[in-house]
């Protein structure tokens, strides 16, 4: 029997688990303000900042941060388990459940960042980019008609550009599973009706 496997669901499967182990130690999106002032590595995976070189965590975005390696890690798990057995009853149930996760995660984040971003504009009169970097000028709290300007650099990372890849990848599996669930042609010679066959009357 020759084993049928969704190689584009495989590739997502592995790819996802792989965003998990990266996003450890590499940031989605990442801000810098000035040189090593303020930095923010954040991922719907693994969120921290550092304050003049001191890390910490807020403990909400790391109960957040489970929520969302939980996901990935049973999308990807069940993407893996679909791609090897896809022409089983239950298949396409495991593909429904996982597909869409990774493209999920990766709109929401993006949606995330826009609104913290404007929200950051809009109260706190600071001009923080999505990408690029800007010098920014604020006032300087106790000291009248005084300010102080700083470069703000911020990036997405190639973490996240993998994850996309991983999202791209887990569609193509849904569209591919199409060439699994065709119903096989019928043998035309198997099923021609044989010719009558004459009898003698005796």
């Amino acid at each position: 029997m020759q084993l049928r496997i969704n190689w584009l669901g495989l590739a997502g499967g592995v790819t996802t688990l792989a965003v998990i182990v990266v996003s450890l130690f590499y940031p989605w999106w990442q801000l810098e303000v000035g040189e090593g002032l303020v930095t923010a590595n954040v991922s719907p995976l693994n969120t921290n900042f550092k304050v003049l070189g001191t890390g910490f965590t807020i403990p909400l975005l790391w109960a957040v941060n489970m929520v969302g390696v939980l996901t990935l890690l049973v999308s990807g798990v069940t993407m893996v388990i679909y791609s090897l057995f896809p022409v089983k009853s239950y298949s396409k149930t495991l593909l429904c459940f996982a597909y869409k996760k990774p493209l999920y995660m990766v709109v929401s984040f993006v949606i995330f960042l826009f609104v913290s971003v404007f929200l950051v504009q809009a109260l706190l009169h600071f001009n923080v980019p999505l990408s690029g970097s800007v010098n920014t000028i604020f006032p300087i709290p106790f000291v009248q008609n005084t300010t102080a300007s700083v470069i703000i650099s911020a990036g997405f990372q190639w973490s996240f550009w993998l994850m996309v890849v991983a999202a791209g990848l887990c569609i193509a599996a849904r569209i591919y599973h199409r060439r699994f669930t065709v119903a096989p042609k019928p043998d035309v010679a198997s099923t021609a009706v044989a010719p009558p066959t004459e009898t003698t009357v005796q």
